[in-house]
C-alpha cells in the first residue's frame, strides 16, 4: 500500500565497487573483458583444463592475484581465513580504494552486510585446526579461543565469520549481518537489507559483499539434478540463445559500498532507487512482485536491463515473459555467458557491471550468444558489440534463485549519478526473504 516513506527517504548512492571474476581482479576488467565477446570457461577433456571428468564446464578464478593485508593482526587471522574470506577482503578493499575511505571515522556509521551461502561460512575449517592444537597448548580454553579465533564474538552469535573479516578491512563497527541464500536473489537480498538500514537512519554506510566459492563435485551434481548445468560452453550455449541448454558454473566475489548521499565521502557513481527481493507461490510471481515493487513510481522507465540471464531453457523463458510485459522493449544484457552463474554473489557482480555501464554509457553483449531464441517475444539482446544508453539512463537488474522448486527473485534500479531520485513506495511484502 501507498506510504509516505517516499517523502522521506534519503538519496542512497552507490560509491564503491569490487570484483573477482575469471576476468581477473575489477569491476572494469570484467566489464571489458565482456565488451570484447571474451569468455572463461575451461572445457572438460581441453589440454590444460582441470581433470575434473565432470561434463560441466566452469569459469574458474585465477587465485594467485588475490593479496591479504599486511602486519601482525591480518597474520594471525590468516591462519584462519579460508579462501572465501580472502576474496571478500579483497572486493571490499577496492570498493572502499575505489570510494576513498581508508577506516571508520566519528561521524559516520558504517556496517557490513554479507551474501552466503548456507553452509560456505562457518567455522567447519576451523575447528578440527583448534580442536588439535589445544590438545597440547597449556592457556585456558577461553583464553585460547579468543587469541586464535580471528574476533571470538562470533562464537557468541555473529552470524558472518566472513563478515568479522571485513568489518576488520573496513574498521566499520555497525551492524555485521549475513543474508543466507542458496542462489542469486541472495544478492538482491543483501541490499534490500542494507538499504532498509540506511532508509531507517541505524547507519550512514553499508558494505554489501558477497562471495560464490567454487563448488564442489556434490554441490555440481546437487544443482544439476535440480536444474541442468550446460555441457557446452560455445557459442549457441548463451543465455536467451535459441539452442541454450543449461546454466554454465562459475565462481566469483563483489562488493557494492553503498552511502547516504548527504555524508557519503567519495562521488556517487550511480544512484540505488530501489530494491526488492521477495519469495512466493511460484518464481514467476515472485519476480513480477519484484519488479512492480521498484519500477512503482520510478521517475522515469528504465532504458535498459542487465538480467540474470541463467542460460535455463526455462529460467530465460521465465524471467523474459515475466519482465518485458512491464517494462517493454529494452536493451538488455547479462554476465553469465561470459563467467558463469556465481550464485549467492552472481546479482552482485551484475550491479557492479550495471553500474560500469551507466559510467561508461554503453550495455556489454551478452556472452555465447548467437541466435536470440524466437519465442522470447520482444527480447532485444546486446550482441557482437558494445550498444550506447542514454546518458541520463536508469537500468533495471533482475535475480531469480536457481532451481526447479525456487520461489525467490529480486530486482533493483539504478541510476546516473547526476539524475533526481525516483521515489518508490513502501509495499505490503514485508522485509527482504533471500
Amino acid at each position: 500500500m501507498p506510504s509516505d516513506r517516499a517523502d522521506t527517504r534519503p538519496d542512497i548512492v552507490v560509491t564503491g565497487t569490487g570484483v573477482i571474476s575469471p576476468a581477473g581482479l575489477g569491476t572494469a576488467r570484467l566489464w571489458e573483458a565482456m565488451a570484447a565477446g571474451k569468455t572463461f570457461f575451461d572445457h572438460p577433456g581441453d589440454d590444460g583444463a582441470p581433470a575434473s571428468g565432470l561434463p560441466w564446464p566452469t569459469a574458474v578464478v585465477d587465485t594467485s592475484e588475490i593479496g591479504w593485508p599486511a602486519g601482525r593482526s591480518w597474520a594471525n587471522a590468516s591462519k584462519y581465513a579460508n579462501q572465501s574470506a580472502r576474496w571478500a577482503v579483497a572486493v571490499a578493499l577496492q570498493a572502499l580504494e575505489r570510494a576513498g575511505i581508508t577506516g571508520e571515522t566519528e561521524d559516520v556509521r558504517g556496517g557490513t552486510i554479507m551474501a552466503v551461502a548456507s553452509s560456505g561460512d562457518e567455522l567447519s575449517d576451523v575447528i578440527p585446526q583448534l580442536a588439535s592444537k589445544f590438545r597440547h597448548d597449556s592457556r585456558p580454553l577461553a583464553k585460547f579461543l579468543h587469541d586464535e579465533v580471528p574476533d571470538y564474538s562470533y562464537i557468541r552469535g555473529i552470524p558472518s565469520q566472513l563478515g568479522q573479516f571485513v568489518s576488520m578491512a573496513s574498521g566499520f563497527r555497525g551492524s555485521n549481518v549475513a543474508a543466507y541464500g542458496e542462489a542469486a536473489a541472495g544478492g538482491t537480498g543483501a541490499l534490500a537489507l542494507a538499504v532498509r538500514l540506511l532508509e531507517t537512519g541505524e547507519l550512514d554506510r553499508v558494505l554489501v559483499v558477497g562471495v560464490g566459492a567454487p563448488l564442489t563435485v556434490t554441490g555440481m551434481a546437487a544443482f544439476d539434478q535440480d536444474e541442468p548445468f550446460g555441457t557446452r560452453a560455445t557459442t549457441g550455449a548463451g543465455p536467451f540463445d535459441a539452442d541454450r541448454s543449461g546454466t554454465l558454473a562459475g565462481q566469483g566475489a563483489a562488493a557494492i559500498l553503498l552511502e547516504r548521499a548527504d555524508v557519503a565521502v567519495g562521488p556517487a557513481l550511480a544512484r540505488f532507487l530501489g530494491c526488492e527481493v521477495l519469495a512466493a507461490a511460484d518464481l514467476p510471481t515472485a519476480a513480477g512482485l519484484a519488479v512492480d515493487a521498484v519500477l512503482a513510481d520510478a521517475a522515469a522507465p528504465p532504458a535498459a536491463w542487465w538480467a540474470h540471464g541463467a542460460g535455463s531453457v526455462r529460467l530465460d523463458r521465465v524471467e523474459a515473459e515475466t519482465v518485458l510485459p512491464r517494462v517493454g522493449n529494452l536493451p538488455v544484457t547479462g554476465s553469465k555467458g561470459t563467467i558463469g552463474n556465481a550464485f549467492e554473489c552472481s546479482a552482485l557482480i551484475d550491479t557492479a557491471l550495471a553500474v560500469e555501464s551507466l559510467d561508461r554509457g554503453e550495455l556489454p553483449p551478452v556472452g555465447l550468444l548467437g541466435r536470440p531464441d524466437p519465442g522470447l517475444t520482444g527480447l532485444d539482446p546486446v550482441i557482437g558489440e558494445a550498444r550506447p544508453v542514454p546518458p541520463a539512463a536508469t537500468v533495471l537488474l533482475t535475480a531469480l534463485n536457481q532451481g526447479a522448486q525456487a520461489t525467490a527473485a529480486g530486482a533493483l534500479l539504478l541510476a546516473a549519478p547526476g539524475e533526481p531520485a525516483a521515489r518508490g513506495r513502501t509495499t505490503d511484502h514485508g522485509e527482504a526473504h533471500a
